[in-house]
């Protein structure tokens, strides 16, 4: 009889031992800065990147150690498990799939994912209902109909405030840079199934207030009037004062929405920079 093992990775925004208390499992992603490597929840925080941005240190991000995801499916496999179901970060994003496939494959453990298209929120959500109609008996074809249910009403936005930090990451041009922050343009920039899960410039607006009720009036068409089933979720780097204004607003835009405030998860935040705003929503399923 089959044993499935849930797994995910901490773009979740979860730390191992909070995955583990959900009755899954998670591998740590990986950020670089300088000579250092950190894995992502376990041995750095939200305040450490904050710091390390604040420094205007270029910041990268890989797939979770090889070895982590080898180890824990080993412990999978002497627990009994003889499948594992993946929701990690999207292979838009990540190549942490393939390399969870090479793991379970390498030990003879059946494998399944399903692509988010995302990350953060969305991907924790995910994972939790995966598990929750697996044990209510239905199988994974079905099980990823309803995954589907999800991510094709939903959608990841980004609004980055610190162009200098895109141009030091290489996504900008310096020139592009100092003359888009003089006239005081924002990159609406968006990850969904649209974009392959990459992340991709849906608009260039100046102000962060006219960027922001761009979002707003696409948010809107999309939620029209079934607010009531979406999830919104506020995600700020280390800009909460801004990022209270703008889950406020959201709220008396759609009152009959459930709504989240969290830190954006740092293997994105390093690369958008300090003061980004980060909104995700989704259609929530039975």
């Amino acid at each position: 009889m089959k044993k499935v093992a849930f797994i995910t990775d901490s773009g979740s925004g979860k730390s191992i031992a909070e995955i583990e208390a959900l009755g899954c499992y998670s591998v740590p992603l990986q950020l670089m800065a300088d000579k250092d490597s950190y894995k992502e929840f376990e041995t750095i925080s939200y305040d450490k990147v904050y710091e390390i941005l604040g420094e205007n240190k270029v910041m990268t991000t890989s797939l979770p150690a090889i070895a982590d995801i080898e180890q824990l499916f080993s412990q999978l496999k002497e627990k009994g498990y003889t499948d594992i179901f993946a929701v990690p970060i999207c292979s838009g994003l990540s190549g942490t799939i393939n390399a969870m496939y090479t793991a379970a494959n390498s030990l003879e453990l059946g494998f399944d994912y399903f692509d988010s298209g995302t990350t953060a929120v969305i991907q924790l959500y995910l994972l939790k209902l995966a598990k929750s109609l697996h044990e209510k008996g239905i199988d994974f074809p079905q099980i990823k109909e309803k995954l589907m249910e999800v991510v094709a009403h939903a959608n990841t936005v980004l609004i980055p405030d610190d162009l200098m930090h895109l141009a030091r990451g290489g996504r900008l041009s310096s020139t592009s840079a100092v003359i888009g922050n003089l006239i005081k343009i924002k990159p609406v920039l968006e990850v969904n199934l649209k974009t392959k899960g990459r992340i991709e410039v849906l608009q260039k607006l100046r102000t962060f207030k006219r960027a922001f009720h761009y979002v707003i009036d696409e948010m809107a068409e999309e939620i029209k009037d079934a607010s009531d089933h979406y999830h919104i979720v506020v995600a700020h780097v280390d800009a909460v004062e801004k990022g209270q204004d703008v889950l406020a607003t959201l709220k008396a835009k759609f009152p009959q929405a459930t709504t989240e405030f969290i830190d954006l998860v740092p293997t994105v935040s390093c690369h958008t920079g300090l003061g980004c705003i980060a909104l995700q929503y989704f259609k929530k399923v039975d």
